[in-house]
């Protein structure tokens, strides 16, 4: 175990990464010390001791320099750092999954070999490149050289710097480098613009999916020791990374071309055009999550509740409004932006109910409050969270709402959310639903119904008996809700999940069933209809990891 020395100094660096990329880590607190080393971290022990005068490592007269073992584990730490930043939208499990992590790999340590001088200078307010001494010219080969030819691709099509390309793939978050390298590929072209949200978001998941499929079947042979062997390697693996965004560009052009003439002939649906006002968006931001809940009444007006958004979110919209591609919003702007577009869609996920919930279901769950505002907090955090996506593409045309998408996150709930995200990922698998349909199902509902809405669906997918399901879907939420409402803090996420599978132990027991005791006030009930089916839409929602924001995926 690290001392409390090279864990602040881990910490430090995992700070600047962030900082740099403009995204957050999944490793929590000291999670990132355990992704780095023992050997580099003795290392990083002599650099935490002389971090103050970084001088008194340089080696004296007929001495060894240690400074090179020092600055080769710094490298490793940041593409430790850099391999697990949190993607800024939830990612699909990939089709490809060791070809991501092939091309995820190589970008990291690229990033790393390339930045970590720079990054390392910031550690000391003072500091200086070559404090260490200088950093040996970055060592590409095999799959980093591959993923340089890559970058170095994207960056001649697009008229961006290579270091910032390679910047906004590592930014992009653990799973999301290939989508990252598709959307650059495709969003300067004018005739992927003009697609409809759906299918500009099935075309660059079709071109993440060929990066990611390139790297997933390709195999190397190691060259021998000839000097002609290694420079036939190396010239290989460059082509192979130039020539996978080749490929991908040339399909993509097709794709275009042949999307375009299919809407040019069944002709083409309404654009999404910029909002005229903050106050027409937040119109725009509550029928959308009408839509994907269905759930087509809400609890407040127009306005939300008072106060939100704040003066300053209201600010950040009208600026965003106002961007467009050619002058985009600064990076803090974006950031601005995307907090209070996220603030705005959590109080009218929160506000969504049923047609049937009416001025007596609110009465009543007022009647018990502070009960039950846990697992609102929980919900309607969670799925904001995880369908900016879908919002913004609703909502914005598509050089805003790639502004909202991309921009740097506000910092993820860990109190609350993970609880609800967790709880509802272990129904959707017990109850053999698609993933996010449980929290979905739960965030259309009322407050007092959210549990039973996601029991309703369990017990429906259980061997219960038709005639004792009312009862067990009753007790199962009454001790849910319990559960729910001592929610207070620690591991938000296990303790959801610990919910949802104590939720599943009770659905499968089979033992007499004591009628007429549902712990339930009928007040609060509302009549049984059948289970809502997802929101008619031309695409399925996205499905968040059920993991996030952790490391074990």
């Amino acid at each position: 175990m690290a001392d409390a020395q090279v864990s602040g100094l881990i910490r430090s660096i995992n700070e600047l990464v962030e900082r740099d990329t403009g995204s957050w880590s999944l490793a929590v607190g000291d999670q990132i010390t355990q992704r780095v080393t023992r050997s580099d971290q003795r290392q990083l022990r002599l650099l935490a001791d002389n971090l103050d005068i970084p001088a008194r490592l340089a080696p004296r007269p007929g001495e060894e320099d240690k400074r090179a073992e020092i600055r080769a584990a710094l490298i490793e730490t940041v593409a430790s750092c850099a391999g697990v930043l949190e993607p800024r939208e939830p990612v699909q499990e990939s089709l490809y999954p060791y070809g991501q992590s092939r091309f995820e790999a190589a970008n990291s340590r690229l990033y790393a070999q390339y930045e970590t001088p720079r990054l390392a200078a910031e550690l000391r307010p003072d500091g200086r490149p070559d404090d260490l001494g200088l950093f040996a010219p970055p060592r590409i080969e095999g799959d980093v050289l591959a993923a340089h030819a890559a970058v170095v691709a994207i960056s001649a099509r697009t008229g961006r710097p290579e270091r910032a390309v390679l910047r906004e793939l590592v930014g992009a978050g653990r799973g999301a480098h290939a989508m990252a390298a598709a959307r650059l590929l495709l969003q300067s072209r004018p005739g992927f613009t003009a697609l409809p949200a759906p299918e500009r978001n099935e075309l660059t998941t079709a071109i993440a999916d060929h990066l990611e499929a390139r790297f997933e079947n390709h195999e190397r042979q190691t060259p021998g020791p000839e000097i002609g062997a290694v420079l036939a390697d190396r010239q290989q693996l460059a082509g192979f990374g130039s020539t996978t965004i080749t490929t991908a560009s040339q399909d993509a052009n097709e794709e275009i071309a042949h999307l375009h003439q299919s809407f040019d002939k069944l002709g083409w649906p309404p654009a999404v055009e910029t909002p005229e006002s903050v106050d027409e968006l937040c119109r725009r931001i509550q029928g959308s999550v009408e839509e994907l809940l269905d759930a087509p009444k809400s609890r407040w007006d127009v306005r939300i509740n008072p106060g939100t958004p704040s003066v300053e979110q209201v600010s950040a919209l009208q600026k965003l409004i106002e961007s467009n591609r050619t002058h985009p919003l600064s990076p803090v702007d974006a950031t601005a932006a995307r907090e209070a577009f996220q603030t705005v869609a959590t109080a009218y996920v929160r506000g969504a109910v049923p047609e049937e919930y009416d001025h007596r279901h609110e009465a009543a769950a007022d009647a018990v409050a502070p009960r039950f505002a846990n697992i609102e907090e929980a919900v309607s955090t969670a799925y904001a969270e995880d369908h900016v996506r879908e919002l913004a593409d609703r909502t914005l045309p598509y050089e805003l709402a790639i502004q909202v998408r991309h921009a740097h996150p506000p910092a993820p709930d860990q109190r609350l959310a993970p609880a609800a995200r967790a709880f509802a990922a272990v129904i959707d698998k017990a109850a053999g639903l698609e993933n996010g349909e449980t929290l979905r199902r739960m965030a259309g509902e009322g407050r007092v119904l959210m549990v039973q809405a996601a029991v309703d669906g369990l017990v429906a997918a259980s061997a219960v008996p038709n005639v004792e399901r009312q009862f067990v879907a009753g007790r199962i939420t009454d001790e849910a809700d319990r559960q729910f409402d001592a929610l207070d803090t620690g591991d938000a996420e296990r303790y959801g999940a610990d919910i949802g599978e104590m939720a599943v132990s009770m659905a499968h027991q089979r033992q007499p069933m004591a009628r007429f005791v549902s712990g339930h006030d009928p007040a609060l009930a509302r009549p049984q209809t059948q289970a809502r089916s997802a929101p008619p839409a031309s695409r399925r929602p996205s499905e968040p990891d059920p993991k996030r924001p952790g490391l074990d995926r």
